[in-house]
Parts: C-alpha cells; structure tokens; sequence
C-alpha cells in the first residue's frame, strides 16, 4: 500500500514540476514597470483662452494682479519732437520778398531830343500771398535819372498797385506783370530855368523769374533772379516823360515757415 502511493505521488511531483518549468520559458511574468506604462493617461485639457490671459498678468508687490502693457509695435524710428523753444516761427516777413533792380531807358515822350535816355533803380516789396498763383499786393519806391546836359530831369517816386505772378509748373521759371501807379517829386534844370514839382507817375512790367530755394530745414526761402521790360511816364502838360527799358534785378522771397512736429 505505502508502495502504490509513492509510485502515485512521484509522476505526479515530475509532472508539476514539469508544468511549472514550461510555463517559465514560455511566458515569462511581465515586470510590474511595463504593465505600469502600459495603463492609459487622462489627456489634459488646455483652455487657450485662459493661458492667454493668465499670460497678460503679472503679480505686483502688493500681491495684486496687475495687467501687462501690451509691448508696441516696432514702427521705425520716430521723429524726435524739438522743444517749444527751437521751433520756427512765423514772423511779419513770412510770405514776402523785396527786390533791387536796375535799368538804361529811353525817352520816347515829347522831350525826347532834350533828353533821350536815362538809367533809374527801384526796390520793391510785395506780399505773395498766393503762393505764386494770383495776385498779389506791390509797393515800390524808386529813383529817375534822365539827363542830357545842360537839362536834367531827376526824382524820387512811390508807387503801389497789383502784380499777378504766376509759376509754371514743371519748368524752374514764373511770369510775373504789374501795374503800379504812385506820386513822385522831380527836379527839372535847363539852361535858362530850373524848378521841382510833385507830379503823377506810373509804371508797367512783364517779366519772368528763375526762383531757386534756399537750403534751409524750416522755412521755405527763396533768391528770384529776374528780368523786366518796363515801361514808365511821368506826366506834365508842357514836358511829359514816357520812358522804356529793361530791368535786370534780384529778389529775395522768405517763405512760409515748414512745421514739422
């Protein structure tokens, strides 16, 4: 009896054994890490709206949360604006010019064998309000000369009226005509009489004008050569004056002041 139970009891210690040792080499017990990663994740949720705005705050020292500036745009450099002190400004000369010009004439009036030619110079200013586009206001004063010896015929003269100058646009020229009327005091001197009057005088151009602008960085001021043809009288009853002549001159402009802040 104790024979047939130990003959039972060792196939049956040799088959478990066996068993055992099959399931070993075939299928090796997982590691506890692998089957750790194995398990699925909860996938996070992320409100892109609530990062932006947790992004655009910041903690001051107080602990309170204070709204960051939002940074600006690079948008090139910037004009620097100059204090109140170093801008231009505008001054009573703005917008008008004065002119000198000179000139040889010749008497074509009743007098014009006593007195055939003579030489005058004016200086002008007028006000160019119209920026070279219409007319304008023109006040002149000017000297007469007309002398033939022994008779001479000399004065000062003042006169104002309109002048209409006009820039062409493209070319580096203007057109400019005036007529200007006025008053002037001449002296008269021959060889049997000399005397001095007022008397009325007048005068008529057309010219044209070669501007050039002054390197400045405020102001728009401009040197205007030119040149007229002029035509002129001064009236007597007896020995009335009617002279013309060519012009040649230079003016200076001073420009509108340039505001650049």
């Amino acid at each position: 009896m104790l024979l047939w139970a130990t003959v039972l009891f060792l196939p049956a210690v040799a088959h478990g054994q066996d068993s055992e040792s099959f399931f070993d080499d075939e299928l090796p017990e997982e590691p506890k890490e692998q089957k750790d990663t194995l398990k699925s994740k909860p996938i996070e949720v992320r409100d892109e709206e609530e990062q932006r705005k947790k992004a655009a705050q910041q903690t001051n020292e107080k602990g309170e949360v204070a709204p960051v500036k939002a940074r600006p745009q690079d948008e090139g450099p910037i004009e620097q604006v100059a204090p109140m002190a170093a801008r231009p400004k505008e001054t009573i000369l703005d917008n008008s010019r004065f002119s000198l010009a000179g000139d040889y004439f010749l008497n074509t009036g009743r007098g014009r064998a006593t007195l055939p030619s003579g030489w005058g110079l004016f200086l002008g200013y007028d006000a160019d309000e119209s920026g070279g586009k219409g007319f304008d206001l023109r006040f002149e004063v000017g000297y007469l000369n007309i002398a033939n010896a022994p008779s001479q015929i000399q004065g000062f003269y003042g006169e104002m009226g309109m002048m209409w100058l006009y820039r062409l646009p493209k070319f580096p020229l203007q057109l400019m005509t005036a007529i200007l009327p006025g008053v002037g005091y001449y002296t008269f001197r021959d060889a049997i009489s000399s005397g001095n009057a007022l008397k009325f005088t007048a005068h008529a151009a057309v010219g044209v004008e070669f501007p050039f602008a002054i390197a400045r960085l405020d102001r728009t001021d401009e040197v205007v050569p030119f040149v007229q043809l002029r035509g002129g009288m001064i009236y007597d009853n007896v020995l009335p004056i009617v002279h013309y002549g060519v012009y040649g001159g230079l003016a200076y402009k001073f420009g509108r002041v340039i505001f650049k802040y």
